[in-house]
């Protein structure tokens, strides 16, 4: 069998055959498995009756280098449906209100785009993954950031081609796991968080993109303190396009699956934690947001402060348990993992002291402020969130060493960060 051979994914394929009943898929070259059996001729359309050949055999070459869709993705159309959402949203439209923010986005009209690319690009556009509205939102936002901290057109470029694509890797992910709507325990998140990597690998192997482009892809959810994935790198083995990407992917995703506080909820996320983003970078955003009123009390509920609490006592307990295995570690490789993780709990705490919400648990006027309670609800979703990512990166960490035989060991600390209901 040839070294090289690979297996087609399964989940991809699924979408490049649900595309491939809404515009036309045509093999650009003889689809050959490694024994060197032709499954599939130059120039025939692509339907389901090729599903089986593929998921029974190992191709010699990448299926989605063999395959051209019809009418695909450029990203002329890229550009159009960016400014779109610009005027559209008021938060984008000041992000992206300066000159060299729309000079760059009519520039990147004219980036090719690679055929693997493009296929997989207009597979997500079309079988209605977030994906893609995602990712132009994520363009948008890195042509403001782009020209805010006055990269140069190649630069600027890189920056929005890692933007467009960054997500890509979400295509070869379970969608039950994309899609879904309740949270996912961290056995299930390690899929998830793989996706930046798959994205890195995609770009490295289907086209001649600079390396760059693809480094900052596989860099789009490392957090510079070390609380990201999937390497936990931190802030020197970061690049700074995969730190420009880590803040417009932020702000992006915020900005489109959110239609109130969404100033406010961006605010936050960017500077609850010190030291998770780049402060340059950051700034050029929080300069935009400090200009438009955070509060709106849309979101605000009766039980923002019983959840707050609950969060509270949640860090306290998973902060108790962190210490024990730091002073008592079961093994070398816990004691570290857990040492990391107490380091990034103590951050918390600290952050959300910051925040003067635990404070206000303590006042009893407080019930009757509409604007302090909405502060407190949005304070709770992150520090929420960010619970719940100690509890994955954990999971991922321990889970591909000695093939998980350390998991049990700390089991008791991922339940307690992944939901309150589990102490």
């Amino acid at each position: 069998m040839d070294s090289k051979a690979r297996a087609v994914n399964g989940f991809c394929l699924e979408h490049i055959l649900d595309l491939s009943e809404r515009r036309d898929i045509v093999a650009a070259e003889d689809i050959i498995d490694d024994r060197g059996i032709k499954l599939w001729a130059k120039g025939q359309r692509v339907s389901r009756s090729l599903q089986e050949k593929l998921l029974r055999h190992k191709l010699v070459r990448p299926l989605e280098t063999a395959l051209t869709v019809d009418g695909g993705v450029l990203c002329e159309q890229v550009v159009d449906a960016c400014k779109n959402l610009i005027e559209q949203s008021e938060l984008l439209g000041r992000i992206c209100g300066v000159a060299d923010a729309r000079r760059l986005l009519d520039g990147f009209r004219q980036t090719p785009m690679p055929g693997p690319l493009k296929l997989l690009l207009t597979t997500a556009k079309d079988t209605g993954m977030a994906t893609y509205e995602h990712s132009l939102h994520c363009v948008a936002v890195s042509a403001g950031i782009a020209a805010r901290t006055k990269l140069t057109e190649h630069d600027a470029y890189h920056l929005m081609i890692a933007a467009l694509m960054h997500d890509i890797g979400e295509l070869y992910v379970n969608p039950d796991y994309i899609r879904g709507s309740a949270p996912l325990a961290p056995s299930e998140w390690k899929y998830v968080a793989a996706h930046p990597r798959v994205g890195q690998i995609l770009i490295q192997e289907l086209t001649t993109l600079p390396a760059p482009i693809s480094v900052a892809v596989a860099e789009h959810h490392e957090r510079l303190d070390g609380s990201g994935y999937p390497a936990q790198s931190l802030g020197h083995d970061v690049s700074r396009t995969g730190k420009m990407l880590a803040v417009a992917d932020t702000a992006a995703a915020i900005i489109a699956n959110h239609k109130t506080q969404t100033a406010a909820r961006l605010s936050l996320a960017l500077r609850i934690v010190p030291g998770e983003y780049d402060r340059a970078i950051c700034g050029v955003l929080t300069e935009v947001l400090d200009t438009i009123a955070l509060v709106d009390i849309a979101d605000a509920d009766d039980h923002c402060l019983e959840r707050l609490g609950d969060i509270v006592e949640r860090l306290n307990r998973a902060t108790e348990l962190a210490s024990a295995l730091v002073d008592t570690p079961p093994s070398k490789i816990t004691g570290d993992t857990c040492k990391y993780v107490l380091d990034g709990l103590n951050a918390l705490s600290k952050a959300l002291s910051a925040t003067g919400a635990v404070e206000a648990l303590l006042m009893e006027e407080i019930a009757h402020d509409r604007n302090l309670i909405a502060e407190i609800f949005l304070v709770s979703r992150e520090v929420d969130w960010r619970l719940r990512n100690q509890a994955r990166n954990i999971y991922c960490r321990l889970d591909v060493v000695g093939h998980g035989k350390h998991l049990p060991e700390v089991m008791p600390l991922i339940d307690a960060l992944d939901s309150p209901n589990k102490q």
